[in-house]
Formats: structure tokens, sequence, C-alpha cells
């Protein structure tokens, strides 16, 4: 085993990044997150966790106080924003993760035995080793498949909202004990829940309520706001703050045919909000290679699928365990690249298997959409 290690860096610091950064220390690798906003950025609303993978990769059980708020549906839920925040304050607890945020990678060259990292501030840094976990749009993924840079629409977007539920007129008459709720009406897959408020309450009217409405009829939409290629890529979201007051109130129009009254209300307020809805294309992206000489990727820079599979979060976790070990167990003359290239021959396999799988759900459901 190694006991020195080199410089690596990070690219992105978000959960995937951040589950790297934390699986890595907890095995004696230091690496440098660099990150291009600051502070706490609002990601998605809720997703699916595996506590006990999550404890086993990065060294802390989230079970255990500062303890991250789950409901219990088919396996755990939680929101984004909980999660985000309890990774990120123990990465910056952590002596051996340096957070660098407000520095925007702006691209990656594979120099061999090393990589270069230009940022938008006109400097450069070299690295041992970049590991880019930077998203379906991920910069360092554009250096290692540059002939298949992006990830392609799935044929359908998601609108999603998270609703303090003290917002609504009345708590919503769902267990307090959460849970999901799922149900196709109309061409349309409703999901939704019940989940632990900011202050990790159970309590109704304390809580807060997600909701997520799949849609196979926005392609023109998409299009007009330039997130999708003319050859069906995507290159952009619906993000908070950016959708017409007129998609969201022809939204709101649909709602009684749509949703049920237990959440309509919920949906409503969220739909009406121009900083609670937000609308993402959903991606998929089978990948050709995970790695090039001193580049690897992870997590959703490395395999998009639909949420539909429920195995977004936790194949990025996956990834940052063996990536982890495998860098923490490289042998003292061992290049890094060759640590990165037994990655990719250990992950490579079993994530465009699962692709292939999302492809399949979300064709499943086009042709469910197309006759309802």
């Amino acid at each position: 085993m190694n006991t020195t290690h080199p410089e690596i860096i990070i690219v992105g610091g978000s959960l995937a990044g951040l589950t790297l950064a934390l699986a890595c220390a907890a095995r004696g690798v230091p690496v440098r997150v660099v990150e291009r906003s600051v502070g706490r950025v609002h990601g998605g609303d809720s997703l699916s966790i595996d506590l006990d993978v999550v404890a086993a990769t990065v060294g802390h059980d989230p079970r255990a106080a500062p303890i991250l708020p789950v409901v219990r549906a088919y396996r755990e839920l939680t929101t984004w924003p909980a999660l985000y925040s309890w990774l990120r304050d123990r990465a910056v607890a952590t002596p051996r993760i340096v957070l660098e945020e407000g520095n925007a990678v702006t691209s990656v060259t594979d120099l061999g035995d090393r990589a270069q990292l230009s940022f938008a501030d006109g400097t450069q840094r070299v690295a041992a080793a970049v590991i880019g976990a930077d998203g379906y749009r991920s910069i360092v993924r554009q250096t290692i498949t540059p002939d298949a840079p992006l990830a392609r629409y799935a044929g359908y977007l998601v609108w999603r909202g998270l609703v303090e539920e003290r917002a609504l007129t009345r708590p919503v008459p769902w267990p307090s004990d959460g849970g999901l709720w799922i149900e196709f009406v109309g061409g349309y897959r409703l999901v939704a829940a019940v989940l632990p408020g900011r202050d990790g309450s159970m309590e109704p009217g304390q809580r807060q309520v997600t909701f997520a409405w799949f849609d196979v009829h926005q392609e023109a939409l998409l299009r007009r706001t330039g997130c999708l290629t003319v050859d069906g890529h995507i290159v952009g979201t619906l993000g908070r703050g950016t959708i017409d007051e007129d998609v969201r109130s022809g939204l709101v129009a649909q709602v009684p045919q749509v949703w049920p009254e237990m959440w309509a209300e919920a949906v409503t307020v969220g739909l009406r909000s121009a900083n609670v809805l937000s609308g993402a294309p959903i991606a998929e992206y089978k990948p050709q290679r995970l790695a090039r000489g001193a580049l690897a990727i992870i997590g959703d820079a490395a395999h998009v699928v639909s949420p539909m599979t429920g195995r977004g979060f936790l194949t990025g976790v996956e990834d940052a365990a063996v990536l982890a070990r495998m860098l923490a167990d490289r042998g003292a003359d061992e290049p890094i690249a060759a640590v990165l290239a037994r990655y990719e021959a250990a992950r490579l396999p079993f994530v465009r298997g699962l692709v292939t799988h999302s492809n399949r759900i979300s064709a499943e459901y086009l042709r469910y959409a197309a006759v309802n």
C-alpha cells in the first residue's frame, strides 16, 4: 500500500463529489474538491438513500448525531438539501479534505501521468489525477469521451417541487411516518411524499411535501428554451426562477384533473411559486469509458439514469466506494492511471447495464403515455 498520496482533485462539490471526498479521506487519501458554486446550492428535492451503504462509504453514520432526517418507504427517503448539508458539513470538518468553492473549471487536459485544469479566472493547475463528479453535463467527461460528451433526452421531463407544509391551509393527510405515493394518471407518472421538515420534524404541519410530475408533452418547450440540441442532447434545464408564468399557470389548470385532492394543494402551491418549481429534462447516458489516463468520472458525470430506477445517487456512492478503496490500496510504484483503469474495468459493465435498464423503463413509460 502507498502511504504517500499525490494531490487528487475532485471537480464538483455536490453529492457525488462530497461522497467521494469523504470516502477517500476515510481511507487515508487526501483530496481537494473544486466547486464552482459557493455554499448550499439547492439541487433536486427528494431522493432515495441506503443509510448502510452511505455509512460504510463515507465513514460517518447518518443515523448518529448529527442525524440525517429520513422517512421509510420502499427504502429510506430524504431531501436533497438535507443530504447535501450533511455531506458538506462532514467534509468541511475533515482535515484530509480541502473544499475550494467559487472556482469554476472550464477545461481539463489529460497529460498521461498527470492532468491539467483550466479555470474561469484564467489560472491553471496540474494534479496527479482529476476525478469528475461534475454532473450530467460534465466537463471532465468531455475530455474522457470527446466523441460522446452529452447525455440524451429520454423523452420526458419531471416537474419538481418541495413545499413547506405550513404554507398549506391544512396538513397533508398522509401517514406521519412518511412513505412514497406513486400513481399513473392520464399518461402522467405522479410521485409525492411527505418528508421531514427542515429541522427534521415529522409533526404534521411542520413537514415538507415533495412532488414529481413526469410529463411527456414538453419537448417543444425544452427546445424553445435551449435545453435540447437539434439531435436530442440535453444542454440545459428549467431551473427555479426561470419557468414562465404562463407555463406554470397551464400546469396549475391541469391539477384538478390529474392530482388527487390529497396532494392537489401542495402541488398547486409549488407550481405557483417560481422559486420552488423546477423542470428537469430526464437525461440518460451510457458511458463508453470511465477513465482516460489521469482522469476518471463518477456519479452523474459517468452514467445518467432515469429517477424511475431509484438508483441514481446510490450508484454514485458505489462508484465512490470502489474508487476510494482502489486509490487507498495503490502500490507505491503503481501509476494512478493504472488505478483509474482498474476502476473503469470494475464499474463499466455494471453501470452500462444499469443505463440499459433505465432505457427500458423509459421506453415502457413512453408507450404507456402514448395510449393514455
